[in-house]
């Protein structure tokens, strides 16, 4: 077996170290990560407003919380739109008459105004296993959102944990909604269980899986949607026995082409009884990727 390169940390902080002292809170279920204007602007699965903090990971009087409340229970992921300066939250799912499920997504202005919201064109089953994570394409003058799927061929259950599934569904902006235009596979020998953070900077794309705790790099075409190569994995740090330390990456944003920032959600103390991730959990991270 082929031995996968280890990220190397650079720092990292807990997201209630950052935070001022009014905005102190227990809990900070981080679930995406946008970098932007030397700031770092991170959104929960448990808040609808949006953390923004200095890229020094230092606590200052920039930090906190911005935005509205316009979403039930919080975003899954946010993207911006530089030609059009509106950010795009994710809702990762909204429960239809049909009883399926579909996402939207949520715009705000440069200062957190909100601005409308479109839903998305896709159908999912789960309330809880729709997209992960989106990231804006602008081409031909025309906006795109990449909508990365949390379960491998977008399912939930036992067959979108088997591998070799990846999808990254592609959408175009209408003026009533985002419209499907196609799917992309990702390379079928990547081993991740699952999908829960993605980013995209000219053609490179980071994907990360919070059950493998590993880091996917890829080159993509964005005039033909392909992949240029197979991509490159990458694992976060290991304990010195091999166990995972960073069980709970929900979002990837890229710092430069050789760095990456990384949020975590809060440890599931039901479904995840080691303690020891706790200690990664709920926290901001910057990762130098070898090689690169």
């Amino acid at each position: 077996m082929v031995a996968v390169p280890t990220l190397k940390l650079v720092c990292e902080s807990k997201i209630c170290d950052l935070m001022p002292c009014d905005q102190l809170t227990k809990r900070w279920e981080a679930s995406g990560v946008l970098v932007k204007d030397r700031h770092f602007f991170v959104v929960f699965d448990d808040r609808t407003e949006i953390a923004r903090f200095s890229d020094d990971l230092q606590p200052n009087s920039t930090n906190g919380l911005f935005g509205m409340a316009h979403a039930v229970c919080g975003y899954e992921g946010i993207t911006y739109n530089a030609a059009k300066q509106r950010f795009y939250l994710l809702v990762e799912s909204r429960k239809q008459t049909s009883g399926c499920y579909q996402a939207s997504i949520v715009e705000y202005d440069d200062e957190f105004r909100y601005l409308k919201e479109r839903p998305v064109d896709f159908i999912f089953k789960s309330s809880n296993k729709g997209f992960e994570a989106v990231a804006h394409v602008r081409r031909n003058n025309k906006d795109y959102l990449l909508a990365l799927c949390e379960g491998n061929k977008c399912k939930c259950g036992h067959k979108g944990r088997k591998p070799g599934g990846g999808r990254v569904q592609v959408f175009e902006k209408k003026r009533k909604q985002w419209l499907h235009s196609r799917a992309i596979a990702l390379p079928t020998t990547l081993p991740f269980v699952d999908y829960s953070g993605m980013s995209i900077d000219n053609g490179c794309v980071a994907i990360v899986s919070q059950v493998n705790s590993m880091l996917w790099v890829g080159q993509f075409d964005e005039v033909g949607w392909t992949w240029r190569t197979a991509g490159q994995l990458y694992e976060f740090p290991r304990s010195d026995n091999g166990t995972i330390r960073y069980g709970n990456i929900e979002g990837v944003g890229w710092i430069t082409r050789t760095r990456i920032l990384a949020v975590s959600d809060r440890r599931k103390k039901k479904n995840q009884p080691d303690k020891g991730l706790s200690e990664k959990d709920q926290s901001v991270h910057i990762f130098d990727i070898p090689g690169l």
